[in-house]
């Protein structure tokens, strides 16, 4: 579950989330550059487009580097979804890539904050370990990509980390508990100033095996995500994000940030 999570919901997109309705279709792209122990290996990049009613993300990631020579890591990521008032709700959400030998497939759709359905492949090893999806735990869920983009109440970066995200990838029902870590000095193409820090807790909700040391492992760290605004939107996407590891943190730092 970790290793999908991070790959569907760390490597950040820039997808809107409480947009307002833009005048006319905008586009901008937003590249990041993962690295393990401050060594390079990989890289993520992501176009959203934005109409008046309506957007979509579509991404790549791959590794490079060293990452290669222990393994290949190659997908794309996309969601689309329709902007109603002063709220966006994603419509449809996908993943595709492989990591060596194996292959991870997932398409979920949505409607109004909910799952209506859901194809994956590989399926879930259905253990005795295994907490299985309950249809009551996929409301007011969001996808990995559109989800982690925020539109604080008044304006206020201070209230970004004050909210607990519900993800659903289509394998397993993750919660994000988020609270304040004040900000840090950043600069890359595209934004330069404070971005607002939040400390990240993990919680598996469902579709996990109890048994599993990857997921007894990250429950126990506390993440980082760094979020800056996109324009003058008013919404914060992520810009940075720190994931601990059994090996060394995991980072992913935006080259490119909400560039059009």
């Amino acid at each position: 579950m970790r290793s999908r999570m991070v790959a569907g919901a760390l490597a950040f997109p820039l997808g809107l989330a409480a947009l307002p309705a833009p005048a006319a279709e905008q586009s901008f792209l937003t590249a990041y550059d993962v690295s393990l122990i401050g060594l390079p290996i990989g890289r993520a990049s992501f176009r959203t487009e934005i109409a008046k009613d309506s957007y979509s993300v579509d991404g790549t990631l791959a590794s490079s580097g060293l990452a290669d020579i222990l393994t290949t890591v190659k997908g794309t990521s996309s969601v689309e979804g329709r902007i109603a008032g002063n709220r966006l709700y994603a419509t449809r959400y996908a993943i595709d890539y492989g990591s060596g030998k194996k292959s991870y497939k997932s398409n979920v759709s949505f409607k109004g904050g909910r799952v209506t359905a859901a194809s994956v492949r590989p399926e879930a090893n259905r253990t005795e370990a295994y907490i299985a999806v309950k249809p009551d735990q996929l409301r007011s869920v969001v996808d990995p990509l559109s989800g982690l983009m925020i539109k604080p109440v008044g304006g206020k970066a201070s209230a970004i980390c004050d909210r607990t995200l519900k993800f659903y990838d289509g394998w397993s029902r993750v919660d994000l508990t988020m609270t304040p870590g004040g900000t840090k000095p950043i600069s890359v193409k595209g934004f330069s100033g404070d971005a607002t820090v939040c400390n990240v807790r993990i919680k598996p909700v469902s579709g996990y095996k109890v048994t599993s040391s990857g997921v007894k492992y990250i429950t126990a760290q506390v993440l980082q995500i760094w979020f800056a605004p996109i324009g003058s939107t008013g919404v914060y996407a992520p810009v940075y994000a720190r994931v601990p590891t059994k090996i060394g943190p995991l980072t992913f730092r935006a080259s490119t940030f909400a560039n059009p």
